[in-house]
């Protein structure tokens, strides 16, 4: 997807009211399932480019509206700028124009984060994902508007998804200040939201920018109640993303008994939601369910990170034989 398909005319939409930019070319907003990928490793720990293209293929194929590398649950933060790159460029490839590639490009400074973006944007990213620097109204809205000048003048805009997660920002801002920079900053289409209690949010935002998409993330564990409070679709790293396929696309089904039967189903899923998304072990946990499903190679997580051991693997085989009780519809995994 290059930048002309990132983009559409909001003269005509319902972006085009007082107080949004004067802009033909504000881009698409998110909505869907987007999955937050996780890098994977070899062994020795350097990067899988191998096992990174397989991974792609295998969300694409599963049906996601997108893929997200370099979050959080990428360990950007563990890797070199060139390694960042080598990931934005083979997912970009394997995913072949199928779905659009979007990549984190937070940083800890303004002018960083801005190079970093237009990179991997020229790489052939769809759209970056930018977590807010300060939680000061006047200082986020400087920064996206620098990063979104930059965008302009470089070959075009793409869709900006400002990433709300403060538990590991360590920086919250208000949903005054988010509907302030939906209205004030072209790019910024969508925001990814990670700021619990999600719903109250979220509804705040659809009241205050009702064209700004809002995603839910956090595992996917407030899903069913986000999409009933409005929310877009999600961006979030579950390792089936079959689950949030089916909570997503029923809640946008127009029978009030399907609509429930989807979340009923998804609920029944909630026990591996959570156990998946346990602090310190949660990405080895996901990373190995990827291993077990043959999407990787190796789930080792960089260090420093927490490996799985011998315990936590037997755990992990027990909330997988429950979740095919649970859910039967889903692809049986090996028990190693």
């Amino acid at each position: 997807m290059n930048r002309q398909d990132a983009t559409s005319p909001a003269a005509d939409g319902p972006e085009a009211r007082a107080g949004t930019p004067a802009t033909t070319d504000r881009p698409t907003a998110l909505r869907g399932v987007h999955t937050i990928m996780p890098t994977p490793f070899t062994p020795d720990g350097r990067l899988d480019e191998e096992s990174l293209a397989r991974l792609t293929r295998f969300l694409v194929a599963r049906g996601v509206d997108g893929v997200t590398v370099l979050g959080f649950l990428g360990e950007a933060h563990k890797l070199s700028e060139a390694e960042q790159d080598v990931v934005v460029t083979v997912t970009v490839q394997a995913a072949g124009g199928r779905v659009p590639v979007f990549a984190g490009a937070s940083a800890g400074g303004v002018k960083v984060g801005v190079e970093r973006g237009l990179r991997f944007v020229e790489l052939g990213a769809a759209g970056l994902m930018v977590a807010p620097v300060a939680p000061e109204a006047a200082t986020v809205l400087a920064q996206y508007r620098e990063l979104d000048e930059a965008l302009a003048a470089s070959g075009g805009r793409v869709p900006v998804i400002v990433h709300d997660y403060p538990a590991s920002t360590g920086v919250r801002v208000t949903a005054d200040t988010l509907a302030r920079l939906h209205e004030d900053v072209a790019s910024v289409t969508t925001v990814k939201l990670e700021d619990p209690p999600t719903t109250v949010k979220l509804r705040a935002l659809k009241r205050l920018a009702p064209g700004m998409s809002v995603l839910g993330g956090l595992g996917g564990l407030y899903l069913a109640e986000e999409m009933a409070a409005g929310a877009d679709g999600v961006m979030t790293g579950v390792s089936f993303p079959e689950l949030l396929l089916g909570m997503v696309r029923g809640a946008a089904d127009p029978d009030p008994a399907r609509r429930r039967d989807a979340a009923d189903a998804y609920r029944r899923a909630a026990a591996f939601l959570a156990f998946e998304f346990q602090p310190v072990v949660g990405l080895a946990l996901r990373k190995e369910v990827y291993r077990r499903r043959g999407a990787i190679a190796s789930g080792l997580v960089r260090a420093p990170g927490a490996q799985l051991d011998d315990e936590l693997a037997r755990e992990l085989t027990d909330q997988l034989e429950h979740l095919a009780a649970a859910r039967p519809d889903l692809t049986a995994v090996p028990a190693a």
